[in-house]
């Protein structure tokens, strides 16, 4: 008994094919990305600010000095400061300590209450402070509560 075996040409997908596939696959990834990485900013911000806010809240605690984080809305730029008025510098920061947001990206002011918050050596803030980083229809709320120090960042 004669057993033959035939090989299919078509059962499998060319090389050529594959190729042309992954390169369209990488000029839609290109496309994507940065648009999402665009409408991130707002984001990317939110979470530099809150990473400073913890900063300054570990900060007075160490040291037992109050630590002050100022958002100037109007000029779209924030900084820490200790009590003395010396700014806590980093890399991002200005020689005065202050660091500038991008273009594009605003502060706002939440229901026209403080937008500054003082770290006390407790840990707790002086009072609660609320603002609004804004780029174009994204919008981030930071929230700190005074009786907690709680630092929360809300997408909107």
């Amino acid at each position: 008994m004669a057993v033959s075996r035939t090989l299919k040409r078509n059962a499998g997908v060319s090389l050529i094919e594959l190729v042309a596939t992954v390169a369209i696959l990488i000029v839609l990834f290109s496309l994507a990305v940065p648009a999402v990485q665009n409408d991130d900013r707002a984001g990317n911000i939110t979470r530099s600010i809150v990473a400073d806010a913890s900063r300054n809240r570990s900060y007075a605690k160490r040291t037992w000095e109050n630590v002050t984080m100022q958002i100037d809305v109007a000029n779209n730029r924030w900084r820490s400061q200790l009590q003395n008025g010396t700014a806590l510098q980093t890399y991002k920061s200005d020689i005065d300590g202050w660091i500038e947001l991008p273009p594009g990206v605003s502060f706002a002011n939440i229901g026209g209450g403080n937008t500054d918050a003082v770290f006390l050596p407790t840990g707790r803030t002086s009072s609660d402070a609320a603002f609004a980083i804004v780029q174009g229809s994204n919008e981030w709320h930071i929230v700190i509560k005074s009786l907690s120090g709680l630092i929360t960042a809300i997408p909107q």
